[in-house]
């Protein structure tokens, strides 16, 4: 397959053992990316067979751009080090002709709290596209929650899924959300936003409301009722920081 891997890391020992077992499904070509790892990530890594190469840490965009430069193929699969291809999924990826260079390819996502997967909510409905030519498009450089540029592609979705071990507690998992809306908070600021009253106090309740009851989050038991908590707890601490910066600006 003319396909590369890449995989950006930091501190992932845990993860990126099983993650590059599936990597190899789909390539030989694999690339990590490490972006100050203070584990054995990197030793792990460089064990398994991957390509690694050390950065310094400049946004997630950069990092997948980064990665993409060092693959030897020009059709890139992004992947996380805590997400999992499955057999499935890397049958359905060989099949591909991959003749059109201007379709993006995506697959579903199968999200786990722990060690409970989650059916419902925002998490049930979750897609994500990660294979695309990098000669055509790359990943935007804001500073969190980066996408590939789709101006001029079309999207195609995958058989399969890939499997997301997005968190092995609920400790770590608060303070992940708690980082991103830090990181949230910063991008809104470069870009001049405000933090309205609505958006700081009635958003965090629609998103609550819409996480646990609207896309039955509630049928995920006391798992849906905290990703919903977090997600609106993510939202009120994202916009009360920016509007702190505002404040002191």
């Amino acid at each position: 397959m003319d396909i590369s891997i890449v995989i950006i890391t930091k501190n992932e020992e845990k993860n990126i053992s099983d993650c590059l077992e599936g990597a190899y499904l789909i390539s030989k070509d694999v690339i990590v990316v490490d972006t100050g790892s203070s584990d054995k990530t990197v030793q792990i890594a460089s064990q398994k067979g991957a390509k690694v190469v050390v950065i310094e840490w400049n946004g997630y965009g950069n990092a997948r751009n980064e990665a993409a430069n060092n693959a030897l193929n020009n059709w890139i699969f992004a992947l996380d080090a805590d997400e999992r291809i499955t057999p499935t999924l890397a049958d359905n990826i060989k099949r591909l002709k991959l003749t059109d260079n201007k379709v993006l390819y995506g697959c579903k996502r199968e999200s786990f709290l722990v060690q409970k997967k989650i059916k419902h909510g925002d998490w049930g409905r979750d897609k994500v596209y990660r294979l695309y030519n990098k000669q055509i498009t790359q990943w935007d450089l804001v500073s969190v929650h980066e996408n590939i540029n789709v101006k001029g592609l079309t999207k195609q979705l995958i058989g399969g899924s890939l499997l997301h071990y997005t968190m092995d507690s609920l400790e770590t998992y608060k303070l992940k959300k708690l980082r991103y809306a830090q990181l949230s908070a910063e991008k809104y600021f470069s870009q001049h936003k405000k933090a309205t009253f609505v958006k700081r106090f009635l958003s965090p309740m629609f998103v609550f409301i819409q996480t646990y009851l609207l896309r039955l989050g509630f049928l995920d038991g006391k798992e849906g009722f905290i990703i919903a908590k977090y997600s609106a707890q993510y939202v009120w601490t994202k916009y009360n920081l920016l509007n702190e910066m505002n404040l002191k600006k």
